[in-house]
């Protein structure tokens, strides 16, 4: 067999060879080469007993040799992209030609061919406006301009299909992050629980010190979550001393809520201790907010939470608390034996048991708060007016006035 070996020049040089073959041809396709080449043409087996090498017919009628080890990949061309090339090839190359082949693109589905056209057209008329606009160009102050180029120019650029601020884009790559970190973490969490939970001691061991030794804040949500449903004691005690050594607001809202709504006091004191501890500011915030529960509990709580952590600037809401008028309804009746009443503090009756048939009626009862006196007296150094608001409050801002003095003559 006689071969002359030629240089492609595609990319880096690649040896092939002109051979007199007789190839079992195929459709057409593309060749691309590790080199980063292309070549169009038939591929088919050279007759070497190894076949380590391709036979390819190109277009132009030459006959390649291209070693199996050179090839990355080879992509089939259907009968519309082989007419496409040979029609590219005979074309005349003027826009009226071009627009017809690339309209005949279109009509096929060739995207590709398609955009090479109007690409194409543009080199040979850079104004051509129906090329521009199918290749999505904008006039704009009389110039050409891609869509991304203007929205560029407005500080906008395309994120997961949208046109976006970097700024917004920053903002969606951290919370895609925090979600994910939030995965992860209820991932290790879940296995901190087994661990603990299975019957290996040494495992339960190593949980339960991989668990102490959290401080990561994207662990917040997660320990946070594992403590508000946590029954057992014990656990529950380190789990308090976990989510009080991450600073997360999950973390610090799950021993907020601990404080104010656990069954055991213990656990509540604990909750709250760790909140002190941590030095965290306004720390009263949600304590001063909770006073305006529906649920008493949670009221006597909040009081008994502010007197601990000794706020004075708690005073003024904790005199509001001291004493609510709860509106509810009463069943109908000629006993006040037969009645029983459920008052809410925003006003709406709940559930009424009624021995009676009268229709139910709407009273309004005054509630004093002996936790939130205790507190408030506790927090003004020992003054007391009991349960007398108006008292408090005319206390409260003559109080308020002499510090006001007070600051003045220090300035």
């Amino acid at each position: 067999m006689l071969k002359y070996f030629i240089i492609l020049a595609i990319g880096m040089p690649v040896l092939a060879a002109i051979c007199v073959v007789n190839p079992r041809p195929a459709r057409a396709d593309v060749v691309e080469l590790k080199n980063g080449g292309r070549i169009e043409g038939q591929i088919a087996e050279s007759k070497d007993d190894d076949h380590s090498d391709y036979m390819i017919a190109t277009p132009d009628g030459a006959q390649l040799t291209i070693a199996r080890s050179d090839v990355a990949h080879i992509v089939p061309q259907s009968k519309d992209e082989e007419e496409y090339q040979r029609r590219a090839r005979t074309a005349a190359d003027t826009v009226d030609a071009h627009w017809d082949l690339a309209q005949w693109c279109r009509e096929k589905s060739l995207r590709n061919g398609y955009r090479e056209q109007l690409a194409h057209i543009l080199e040979l008329d850079p104004q051509h406006a129906e090329a521009r606009q199918a290749l999505g160009y904008q006039k704009v102050n009389g110039q050409w301009m891609l869509r991304d180029d203007i929205m560029a120019a407005r500080g906008l650029v395309l994120y997961e299909g949208k046109y976006v601020t970097r700024q917004h884009i920053e903002l969606l790559e951290r919370d895609k992050q925090a979600r994910t970190t939030d995965a992860d973490w209820n991932n290790k969490i879940d296995r901190l629980r087994r661990g603990l939970a299975g019957r290996r001691q040494d495992r339960a061991e190593q949980a339960l010190s991989d668990l102490r030794a959290i401080r990561d804040p994207q662990a917040g949500a997660a320990v946070a979550d594992w403590l508000l449903h946590e029954q057992d004691p014990g656990l529950k005690r380190i789990l308090l001393e976990t989510t009080a050594q991450i600073d997360s607001p999950p973390a610090l809202n799950a021993l907020v809520e601990i404080s104010l709504t656990d069954p055991d006091d213990e656990t509540r004191a604990q909750a709250l201790e760790h909140l002190i501890k941590s030095g965290r500011p306004g720390i009263s915030g949600p304590y001063i907010h909770a006073l305006k529960s529906a649920d008493d509990s949670v009221i006597n709580h909040a009081a008994e939470a502010l007197q601990t952590i000794g706020d004075s600037g708690a005073i003024g809401p904790l005199i509001d608390a001291l004493v609510i008028k709860l509106r509810g309804q009463v069943a109908g009746g000629s006993s006040p034996d037969q009645h029983a009443y459920v008052f809410t503090p925003n006003g709406g009756g709940g559930g009424v048991n009624s021995f009676g048939s009268a229709p139910p009626k709407i009273v309004t009862q005054t509630v004093r708060n002996p936790f939130v006196l205790t507190a408030l007296v506790k927090l003004s150094d020992g003054a007391s007016f009991e349960y007398d608001q108006d008292q408090w409050h005319k206390w409260f801002s003559a109080q308020a006035k002499a510090n006001a003095v007070d600051v003045r003559r220090d300035q």
